[in-house]
């Protein structure tokens, strides 16, 4: 999770000198700035919850990553988030790594306050580090503090003039910057951004958006947008430090999280999560019980004694309602004609086509 960055004290002489490059963007272009605020209109549509599997290059599973975003019930002037981020038991070289983030922040990610901490545990000995962020009265300054092992509040930036660090995202801010993009089906390049790492220290960052209608996953094609966000120390994006690439269907779901080259983790949706073509993702719970039956020997034990029980009571249902069965005979041929991929979303579109024959029936019929 470490990278390079600019130390935040050397950020303000760094952007005057390299005005010329436009590495970071920090003039007033309206195309940036217009995507850099999320419309209050907006603000519902990013309010979720989402699960990831956390995975090594093997697939094999090594925790699991829980995001959150909410409306905050605070009484201000503008539409206020709540974010939380959650990351446990991912192992790496024999460390336990956890992370959690909670954000609170204006829609506009102009007022802020974050506390992001990450810990590392090998046998006994655990370290834990936290940076603190606020911009809370957005009075022009923002205050950066450090931690390690719960000691002393360490002011890493004296208060640097936001003039310098206009579109500073933190790691939550990020969170919800990306599903927006997915949202509003952004695509193009963002410069005029900055991110903070977990050492307090900031960075000049690049996002790079586009489109793509017929992504696969899951033996199905869904629209997604394809987010690449270099991070990088030196004059030049050419060899970035660090480059994270996030797919995320057009309603904000991360399909597929990596960190790079360097890191050989990343996030995937869970085994027992289902896609619809529009881009919502949706746990399985049928799915979910057949992935865990087998490892839930007491669970298994209780579903074979009520099988029986159950296929009776089932059965005798059907023979007492002739239109259930007749019913579940057309779907099943239906299903088996048309063979399709994703057989979730061919059943909604199935019963949802009945519906609107049995309310065209009852309007002719009146």
């Amino acid at each position: 999770m470490n990278i390079y960055v600019v130390r935040a004290n050397d950020l303000a002489t760094y952007m005057k000198i390299n005005t010329e490059n436009q590495i970071l963007n920090l003039k007033k272009t309206s195309t940036e700035d217009d995507y850099m605020l999320i419309d209050n209109e907006n603000v519902t549509k990013l309010c979720f919850d989402e699960r990831l599997s956390v995975v090594n290059e093997k697939k094999e599973v090594l925790g699991e990553f829980v995001g959150q975003i909410q409306k905050s019930n605070s009484n201000t002037n503008s539409e206020s988030l709540i974010i939380h981020l959650n990351s446990t038991s991912i192992s790496k070289h024999g460390k336990e790594i956890g992370m959690s983030v909670i954000t609170f922040t204006t829609a506009n990610l102009l007022s802020y306050e974050e506390k992001w901490s990450q810990t590392y545990s090998k046998e006994s000995a655990m370290e834990c580090k936290t940076v603190l962020v606020s911009n809370k009265n957005n009075d022009g300054k923002v205050q950066i503090c450090t931690d390690i092992n719960n000691g002393e509040l360490i002011d890493q930036t004296k208060n640097i003039n936001l003039k310098y660090i206009k579109g500073l995202l933190t790691e939550g801010m990020n969170y919800a910057f990306l599903r927006n993009l997915a949202i509003i089906g952004f695509e193009g390049t963002i410069k005029n951004k900055t991110a903070i790492t977990i050492n307090g220290k900031l960075c000049k960052t690049i996002y790079v958006c586009s489109l793509k209608d017929n992504y696969k996953i899951n033996k199905m094609s869904v629209s997604v947008i394809i987010i690449k966000r270099a991070i990088q120390l030196g004059k030049s994006f050419k060899i970035p430090i660090r480059e994270t690439i996030t797919v995320l269907t057009r309603l904000g779901y991360i399909l597929n999280h990596s960190w790079g080259k360097t890191i050989n983790q990343k996030l995937i949706i869970n085994k027992s999560m289902r896609i619809t073509k529009d881009g919502f993702v949706y746990n399985d719970n049928v799915t979910h019980i057949k992935n865990n039956l087998d490892q839930d020997i007491r669970f298994k034990l209780m579903y074979l004694n009520k099988y029986p029980e159950m296929k009776i009571k089932y059965n005798t249902y059907i023979k007492n309602n002739r239109d259930v069965y007749d019913m579940i005979i057309d779907y099943v041929k239906a299903v088996l004609i048309a063979k399709p991929d994703n057989v979730l979303q061919f059943s909604i579109d199935y019963f949802e086509k009945l519906i609107n024959c049995v309310h065209l029936y009852e309007i002719m019929t009146v």
